[in-house]
């Protein structure tokens, strides 16, 4: 029998610090929380003890969004995040291609507004890589970028339409020029060879240390599906559980193809059902499909009630709202959630229409959400609350960045500031919230999302103008909702500091509470404990 106190402590738990300052745990479950000798004289004198040193204890955060999959992809392939200049994306090229004898060059993670907003070029592609086909996505993996060998490989010319969930970038000729929008990445993408199981694995399980070392103890990998360049990352996750190497708490939601037509809709529960209760079996819980229903604003591709500035363009809508209020409630009745990504306030509601036609009885036996909700109708958000329907935020984002500056405002106004990512409002109208990253597209560290929920300023710019500052979360509000909220979402066991609770923890080296705002990113995590086992940050 395993036993151990945290003493020292700042106790977080069920939305407030608690009045105790020592926690107790008994083979990986919480039997006490209070005063130290309280703790003690339950837990037993023979418990190992651990300090906190004053740092607050929370429930271990809970990643209800993030690709760990697409991250375990991104560093097997040429890597171009965080490049600053052109001269450097460049430079990476290159220096990949030289390196590499693969017959594709493939990769990602290039900054969209180092580009012009039509996107980058195929001959520019062709200087740094003339020898083969190329295909490198942006940071948000919702563009591509193509070398003309690449575009002649999928037969890609001025006769080609777009795809119904996409759209080519053209020349003035009609040619393609390079850019390829969300769907269109597919025409190049399905000839990409795929990646060795076990490379992909590898990958996701030292990002899911990293994760550990952050204090995220449970998440969700948001598509379980193959979807432009990015293999299905079911076998690499159930890899790694066979060998019992994966240690936080994984799910998975399965991805909902782009080509599903109505009378396809029987046949795909049927096959989701199937596979999440084979994923089960298996430790991976996956009893949650991933419905796309549009793509992201800077490349216009949200779907907006009111068109783009300077355009009569809405953005692109994946599916129609026919098939979604067909889809939407016949998962739920087999008892599979909805995880629907949902950028532009159409999208959103569609989402809630789909979420609405979905009987009581079986809205209450799943948990649906939305994530990213980056704009939301006002009329839209009482509903979230009404339906039972969680708010999935992705809070890193909600601030001004140089992207919102450079590519977001300039196409949906100045004046609609204000209404991106309404999170306060949500939480003022009752709405259930849960929080993630989205990771790689941004940190999964959860102190710098708190930071940015609480602040509305991008951490180390304190003096940022806030981007919506009355959509800010109180601090309390933002850990409660990275913690309970998206455990509770996930089904994930822990959540809170209670008796009887699994002792999935996380261990601050401060306490955020007794200190300013702005310094709340410069939180650090210093241990993990995972059902009672210590893991250091």
């Amino acid at each position: 029998m395993s036993a151990l106190t945290i003493g020292n402590a700042v106790v977080f738990s069920d939305g407030r610090v608690q009045d105790a300052d020592t926690i107790g745990i008994r083979d990986g479950i919480v039997v006490a929380v209070g005063s130290r000798t309280a703790v003690r004289d339950a837990v037993g004198a023979s418990a190992d003890d651990l300090d906190a040193r004053g740092g607050l204890v929370t429930p271990g955060f809970v990643d209800a969004h993030v690709h760990l999959g697409v991250g375990a992809m991104d560093a097997l392939r040429c890597d171009l995040s965080g490049a600053a200049s052109l001269a450097e994306i460049d430079a990476r090229v290159r220096a990949f291609a030289a390196d590499s004898p693969a017959p594709w060059i493939v990769g990602g993670g290039w900054d969209p507004t180092l580009f012009p907003a039509s996107g980058p070029q195929a001959t520019h592609l062709d200087a740094l890589v003339p020898d083969r086909p190329a295909l490198l996505l942006d940071t948000d993996h919702h563009g591509a970028w193509a070398n003309s060998a690449a575009l002649a490989a999928a037969g890609l010319d001025a006769s080609t339409p777009d795809p119904a969930d996409g759209r080519i970038e053209r020349d003035a000729d009609g040619r393609p020029s390079g850019a390829l929008r969300e769907g269109a990445m597919q025409l190049v993408a399905r000839l990409l060879p795929r990646p060795a199981t076990e490379d992909v694995a590898r990958g996701i399980l030292r990002l899911s240390r990293d994760l550990l070392g952050a204090g995220v103890t449970g998440w969700q990998e948001a598509a379980l599906g193959a979807y432009g360049g990015f293999p299905d990352f079911t076998d690499a996750y159930l890899h790694l559980l066979r060998q019992g190497s994966l240690r936080g708490r994984a799910t998975g939601a399965i991805w909902v193809p782009r080509d599903l037509t109505p009378d396809g809709v029987d046949a795909f529960v049927e096959h989701a059902v199937a596979r999440a209760r084979a994923n089960a079996a298996a430790d991976l819980p996956s009893a949650t499909a991933k419905l796309m229903l549009d793509g992201i604003v800077e490349t216009r591709t949200a779907h907006l009630l009111e068109p783009y500035v300077g355009s009569e363009e809405r953005g692109l809508s994946y599916f129609s709202p026919a098939l979604v209020q067909r889809l939407v409630p016949a998962l739920n009745a087999a008892g599979i959630a909805v995880h629907v990504h949902a950028i532009g306030d159409a999208a959103v509601r569609d989402a809630l229409d789909g979420f609405a036609r979905v009987p009581p009885a079986d809205r209450q036996r799943v948990r649906n959400h939305i994530a990213h909700i980056q704009l939301i109708h006002p009329d839209d958000i009482a509903r979230f609350a009404a339906l039972e329907v969680t708010a999935n935020a992705q809070p890193f984002w909600a601030c001004a960045t140089a992207l919102t500056r450079q590519a977001t405002l300039p196409v949906i106004g100045d004046d609609r500031a204000d209404e991106l990512y309404v999170f306060g409002s949500l939480h003022r109208a009752g709405a259930r919230l849960a929080m993630g990253s989205d990771w790689p597209v941004s940190s999964f560290d959860p102190w710098q999302g708190v930071h940015v929920a609480v602040t509305r300023r991008p951490p180390t710019e304190p003096d940022a103008a806030p981007l919506g500052a009355g959509e800010a979360l109180d601090l309390a509000a933002s850990i409660d909702a990275y913690t309970r909220g998206s455990a509770r979402l996930l089904g994930l066991p822990g959540g809170a500091i209670a008796p009887g609770r699994a002792a999935d923890l996380a261990i601050a080296d401060r306490n955020p509470f007794a200190a300013h705002p702005a310094g709340i990113h410069e939180t650090r995590n210093v241990a993990t404990i995972i059902a009672g086992e210590v893991m250091r940050g």
